[in-house]
């Protein structure tokens, strides 16, 4: 039976208090640098959920969609801080349209 990790991308404030639950934390400081991350935790193929934080997914989203990821890791997208930009509902949303071909939560 494999065993898997959890991980958390994002800024030191959000990633500490992840950690504190056992999390495994990666602090970054800008998208591109989050990418890269993500990237490499993807392909360590040891992780079989990766938080982000909206802030540092926003201006990477077009390439978090084409990232081959499978079942696992589950890639999840989750407001910071500074509140949330709706970015992970949308993520969650258009998942759920493709799988069965409806809108089932609603227009926003």
């Amino acid at each position: 039976m494999s065993t898997y990790k959890i991980a958390m991308i994002g800024d030191s404030s959000t990633v500490n208090g992840f950690s504190a639950g056992g999390v495994t934390g990666f602090p970054a400081a800008e998208g591109g640098e989050a990418l890269g991350i993500l990237r490499e935790l993807v392909s360590s193929k040891e992780y079989a959920i990766i938080f982000i934080t909206e802030t540092l997914a926003e201006p990477i989203i077009a390439e978090l969609s084409r990232l081959e990821t499978g079942s696992i890791p589950a890639v999840i997208v989750i407001p910071d801080q500074k509140g949330s930009r709706g970015i992970g509902f949308l993520k969650i949303k258009n998942a759920v349209e493709k799988a069965i071909g409806i809108d089932l939560l609603g227009k926003e």
